[in-house]
């Protein structure tokens, strides 16, 4: 007896006859059902259930490639709720990229895949605004917000209208400031987004201070104003905290120190998101000034920075508080070693991590220079169960480090080249998942 198997439209024997299941007819019966398959097309003919199952399914390159095939699916990746189906079907950990920005000749975002160890370029030319090295305000989950129309304030600068962005799907927004905004808000860069990628939705945060007087008198007193914009109502709110009261003679040295330099001091050293708070570090006197965007309250603890930094910035990542800067032996060290602390939750204190001596290029004594860029190994995927490593950047003079918290290494990053020419990036930098997320 010849095998025979059976297949989607008959019996298939080795002889190559075929007859449709339940029914005679022969060779011309499987034909005429593959010509039918043919004309009506097999996308075409799936529920559109199905088939938003089956695309999103596909890795993030091939959808945004998907958009070029029809309108149809170029209008599919603009919905919301294909986007959410997408993160919910999706069996694949987000991506981390680091994200930096450059100038080559106009603004380009510089994104560091950590686990291909290679740098990709994010254009920002499809936006139709003027941008500068001082637009990049704040990133997460694949969004970026960018400040354009800057003006002089105060001696500093601040944006007239703010953009928000998708760099990869390259779908944007622009965002009115707040209509309740006084002129006399010093708007600094301190901006912060959190977002929620099963609901597509985000909230916008801006953290603004304004000098004010207690009652009649000329003491003054510092407040915080953290504005937020809710992408589901489409509307701002604002939310105050106090700083601290100056004192006579601190408010005296701080009214003169404007009158001859010229502007207001600010308080704000240095922000970050991280779990869906941003943390605000202050100065005069140091306070980690804390604003949680789910429930739209501020808290604040007196925190006493170490001795030995200079240039403090924050850097937070699920569970840890991280403060890197310049570490300094005395007030004469003119080194350009490089510090990190992490605060204790308990004790509100700032302990030492690790420090990077310029002279030396060792780790705690232990002579170990941070490997040559382009050395660096691609990390093997973490065993289940195990915690992901925890990694910080840090830019020494026109390249960034990479440090690894868990296994305390650095190593460098690659010099990124565009158009055959080298990019230096910008001091600042944000981690960033690339995915479909409208703004």
């Amino acid at each position: 007896m010849a095998a025979m198997w059976i297949t989607r439209l008959g019996i298939l024997s080795d002889d190559g006859s075929a007859s449709k299941i339940g029914g005679g007819g022969g060779t011309d019966g499987h034909a005429e059902q593959q010509n039918i398959m043919d004309e009506v097309g097999v996308w075409e003919s799936l529920p559109e259930d199905v088939l938003d199952r089956v695309l999103a399914r596909l890795p993030l390159q091939s959808l945004l490639r998907m958009q070029c095939v029809c309108k149809r699916w170029k209008i599919k990746l603009r919905t919301s709720s294909f986007i959410r189906l997408c993160e919910s079907e999706s069996d694949v950990v987000p991506q981390k990229w680091f994200l930096t920005f450059g100038n080559v000749p106009g603004p380009v975002g510089l994104a560091y895949d950590c686990h291909l160890c290679k740098w990709h370029s994010l254009p920002l030319g499809f936006l139709p605004f003027a941008l500068d090295n001082k637009s990049p305000l704040a990133a997460a989950d694949g969004l970026i917000c960018l400040g354009a129309g800057w003006r002089s304030l105060n001696k500093g600068f601040t944006p007239t209208r703010l953009v928000v962005c998708n760099p990869l799907s390259r779908f944007w927004r622009d965002v009115a400031l707040p209509p309740d905004l006084d002129p006399a808000t010093s708007l600094v860069s301190v901006a912060g987004i959190v977002v929620d990628r099963y609901t597509g939705t985000y909230k916008l945060v801006i953290v603004g201070e304004v000098t004010k007087h207690e009652g009649g008198s000329k003491r003054e007193q510092k407040v915080l104003i953290a504005f937020v914009f809710d992408s589901v109502s489409q509307s701002w709110s604002s939310h105050e905290t106090l700083v601290n009261f100056l004192d006579p003679f601190t408010s005296f040295l701080t009214s003169h120190f404007r009158t001859l330099v010229g502007f207001a001091i600010r308080s704000v050293c240095c922000s970050v998101v991280c779990e869906g708070v941003m943390y605000c570090l202050t100065s005069r006197p140091y306070q980690l000034h804390a604003f949680h965007v789910e429930s739209e309250e501020w808290s604040r603890s007196r925190v006493a920075l170490p001795a030995e930094i200079r240039g403090p910035s924050l850097a937070g990542r699920p569970g840890h508080l991280f403060l890197v800067g310049a570490y300094l032996h005395n007030q004469h060290d003119k080194s350009s070693n490089i510090g990190i602390w992490e605060l204790d939750q308990e004790t509100l204190r700032w302990s030492v991590v690790d420090i990077l001596l310029e002279a030396t290029l060792c780790n705690h004594g232990r002579s170990k220079s941070p490997a040559s860029p382009g050395t660096a190994q691609r990390p093997n995927p973490n065993p289940e169960g195990c915690e992901e490593d925890v990694i910080l950047f840090v830019k020494w003079s026109v390249k960034f480090l990479a440090y690894n918290v868990t296994k305390k290494s650095w190593h460098w990053l690659p010099d990124f080249h565009l158009c055959s020419q080298s990019c230096a990036p910008s001091s600042t930098g944000y981690l960033f998942a690339p995915s479909l997320l409208l703004p």
